[in-house]
């Protein structure tokens, strides 16, 4: 291999940049690329230092195929799940939707460590310190548990449609968030799609009630608990470089425990209600694919932040609501006015326009040998040098 095959100097773009096997040189050649690659190497190491100083996460070409497998397996499971936990909370007469909800998440702990410790997944190395736990789990456990217990109060001072409403601030919230924690940079193409996103979204909603400024602050509370947990969730799938099940294996206990304290004070009381165990017993497989799907729904919602960020995935879940209200459209013919189908309108528009930067942006972050190799020239088809 020559000198330039290692990605060496002047003689390497001489060559059209191309690092071949079969390139001829000179010795006087060698040596002047091997004082270029030294100075590269150097120049390297700078941008390297440089770049572990920043929290900002970034994504390649590669990430494309991956993130739309996670984002439908997400929008597939995460429906199903919605079926299973209505059925078993409000057909079944179970209640308690705090618990079922955190039947996933405790699932999702059990399954993550059983693979890890059978060795069916490794460990990244180096291996993630108590100190480094405490400080990105415990909080990521701690905001899921207030995001949770803000979306059930909400409900005390806000009607169901106003809730709905609010949800569409959702990935402004996530965004801006990211941008002053620095796993994210400021856009403004980015930050008008998000607001067309906003504003399409409210219009689709029939808002009725009343707003109470204490209601509006909770859902806004529980919109940044949200936004900090995704934060340490993306810092750990990106910059770590952690995987799906390795990432659960580490947030789900810390969630979990923070999870127990808040079934306790908000549904202590109804589940040692007669009849409940009754109910679980005898709808005791609605409690497997609730859990077992749920699991599901959180890993897939991991692969989407890890493949193409959480502001994405936030925006994919308004995206889905906006859709739901238009399959009632077709489905059940369901009345629209016209400043819904505006709206709707205008949602998808923000978010084809959202999904269209990121792209351009995963290729500005592709490397040269990646996208070459992804998109070759005629050039690289045919040998440089023909024996």
């Amino acid at each position: 291999m020559s000198a330039a095959a290692s990605g060496g100097g002047d003689d390497a773009t001489k060559h059209n940049g191309r690092t071949r096997s079969y390139y001829y040189y000179s010795r006087e050649d060698d040596d002047d690329d091997d004082d270029d690659t030294n100075n590269n190497t150097n120049n390297n190491a700078k941008t390297t230092t440089k770049t572990t100083k920043t929290l900002e996460s970034k994504y390649s070409t590669t990430n494309r195929v991956p993130a739309l497998m996670y984002t439908l397996g997400y929008l597939i499971f995460s429906t199903i799940t919605v079926v299973s936990n209505k059925h078993l909370i409000k057909d079944a007469g179970f209640g308690n939707p705090i618990f079922v909800s955190s039947c996933g998440t405790a699932f999702a702990c059990v399954a993550s460590a059983i693979l890890v410790h059978g060795k069916m997944v490794e460990i990244t190395e180096p291996r993630m310190t108590m100190k480094e736990w405490m400080k990105v789990c415990v909080p990521v456990g701690l905001f899921s548990s207030i995001t949770l217990a803000c979306a059930n109060v909400v409900y005390v001072y806000l009607s169901l449609s106003f809730v709905q409403m609010l949800k569409a601030f959702v990935p402004v919230v996530t965004y801006a968030t990211h941008v002053c924690v620095g796993t994210d940079k400021y856009n403004s193409d980015f930050t008008v799609s998000l607001l067309a996103m906003v504003v399409g979204g409210v219009m689709c909603m029939n808002v009725s009630g009343k707003a109470t400024a204490i209601g509006v602050s909770v859902m806004f509370g529980s919109h940044f608990a949200e936004a900090i947990r995704t934060v340490g969730a993306q810092w750990l799938l990106v910059n770590r470089k952690f995987g799906v099940i390795e990432s659960m294996y580490y947030f789900a206990p810390a969630t979990v425990v923070f999870f127990i304290p808040l079934v306790y004070y908000f549904e202590g009381e109804s589940l040692q209600a007669p009849g409940v165990s009754d109910v679980a017993k005898k709808y005791w497989y609605l409690f497997v694919v609730s859990s077992s799907w749920g699991c599901l729904v959180n890993a897939c919602g991991l692969g989407v932040v890890k493949n193409i960020g959480a502001v994405w995935f936030k925006g994919i879940n308004n995206i889905k609501n906006i859709l739901l209200l238009f399959f009632g459209i077709v489905v059940y013919g369901d009345v629209v006015t016209v400043l819904q189908a505006f709206g709707y309108t205008l949602s998808l528009v923000g978010f084809g326009r959202y999904t269209y930067v990121k792209n351009a942006q995963m290729v500005a972050n592709t490397p040269p040998s990646i996208a070459d190799e992804e998109n070759p020239s005629q050039e690289e088809k045919e040998p440089l040098l023909k024996k």
